[in-house]
């Protein structure tokens, strides 16, 4: 019996709460009111003067590189800089024991006394048989020989000078010096150690990079090289002397100027790219050779269309963007892009107008043919410091 009871109860329950939905949909009927419109805000596409610019990736390297080897052979005596160590031009960084090259000296220096106190004296047998030769004292035959003696020492005493400039030259190699500014690499041997000098398989000591000035490489296409000869209002790698920007693989900011000094002869036959390369002073040392980093080269100012990065979308292949119709209706609107420009804009190259209503709000509530309720917002470019009509 109180089973039966419960399933009424039930029943009844059921059939009150079908009631109020039945009346609730013919009271929402009954208005006859449209749904409300989405309010969806956009804005107008930005026309600015920029500068265009091209951009390369490419790496520092030091702007000279020296190899350090010695001129003569011997046993490493000191090393006289530590690992790692910016050297000055001209520092001793390794001494030779110079013992073997100062005695050395001194016997290049004995031999040229003795072809001095020979030239003297057959300079002087000569001279007084030369004298006597018209009395017929002397043959003629004596004579000449005398003179070739003579010659003969005036050769020997050139020969010594030499030997004893080429002592002198030995002497002062035992000194390796810096070549040039920069900063010098790890030690390759230890003090004690015979090293062998003065030819293409000497033995190589240490490197020295000159970081400042640094250079950066980096290589662009053939059309890039002839887009200036061709009317291109961007910037070409053949512009000499032209404004370089970098950042490095780690940065956000084009933080590092230089400028162009250098633009190879010839394209590669291979690749199709000529080589390129800036000049970065970095006197903060903040560049290192073999850094990786993305150049920024200017050209002419010109006038560009500017959108919101984040209004774009993707249909299949295509880019888009959403507009609203002249009776407030959602259009879908295929574009081309150009370059990112500041990180946030878009340079748009086709497909839209200055005029159009590029919805920025609501992307994806909004749909093709869809009514809307427009608001305009406010849209202004954040200049790129790095890419301003001004530079």
């Amino acid at each position: 019996m109180k089973k039966e009871n419960l399933q009424t109860m039930m029943a009844i329950l059921f059939m009150a709460f079908l009631g109020t939905i039945i009346i609730s949909c013919g009271d929402s009927n009954s208005t006859g009111q449209p749904p409300v419109a989405l309010a969806t805000p956009y804005i107008l596409p930005s026309t600015e003067k920029i500068t265009d610019w091209d951009e390369y990736i490419g790496r520092f390297e030091a702007s000279e590189r020296v190899e350090i080897k010695s001129r003569v052979n011997g046993y490493v005596e000191s090393v006289n800089f530590k690992d790692g160590d910016f050297v000055k031009k001209g520092q001793v960084l390794f001494v030779i024991d110079q013992r073997p090259f100062y005695a050395a000296l001194k016997q290049a220096e004995a031999d040229k006394l003795q072809a001095e106190a020979d030239l003297q004296r057959t300079t002087s047998d000569y001279n007084r048989v030369a004298e006597v030769q018209d009395t017929r004292a002397v043959s003629i035959e004596e004579v000449e020989q005398r003179k070739q003696l003579a010659r003969s020492s005036e050769a020997r005493l050139m020969a010594a000078n030499a030997r004893l400039t080429q002592a002198r030259l030995d002497l002062g190699y035992t000194q390796i010096k810096a070549p040039i500014s920069g900063k010098i690499s790890e030690k390759f041997i230890d003090a004690g150690n015979y090293i062998s000098g003065g030819s293409a398989n000497a033995t190589p000591l240490t490197i020295i990079l000159q970081v400042s000035p640094m250079h950066f490489y980096f290589d662009a296409s053939e059309a890039d090289f002839f887009k200036k000869t061709q009317g291109s209002s961007v910037s070409t790698v053949s512009d000499s002397k032209k404004k370089v920007l970098v950042k490095l693989t780690n940065e956000e900011s084009f933080n590092h100027e230089g400028y162009m000094d250098f633009v190879d002869n010839e394209i590669h036959q291979t690749t199709g790219t000529i080589r390129g390369r800036a000049v970065f002073n970095n006197e903060d040392m903040e560049l290192e050779s073999g850094m990786f980093g993305r150049a920024r080269l200017f050209g002419n100012e010109s006038e560009v269309l500017l959108i919101p990065e984040e209004v774009i979308t993707t249909n299949q292949s295509q880019k888009i963007v959403y507009t609203v119709g002249a009776d407030n209706s959602v259009e879908v609107k295929p574009i081309q892009l150009g370059k990112l420009y500041n990180r946030k804009y878009r340079i748009v190259l086709g497909g839209l107008t200055s005029a159009d209503k590029v919805i920025s709000g609501n992307l994806l509530k909004v749909r093709p043919g869809v009514k809307v309720n427009p608001e305009q917002k406010a849209f202004k470019i954040e200049p790129d410091s790095t890419s301003l009509a001004s530079l």
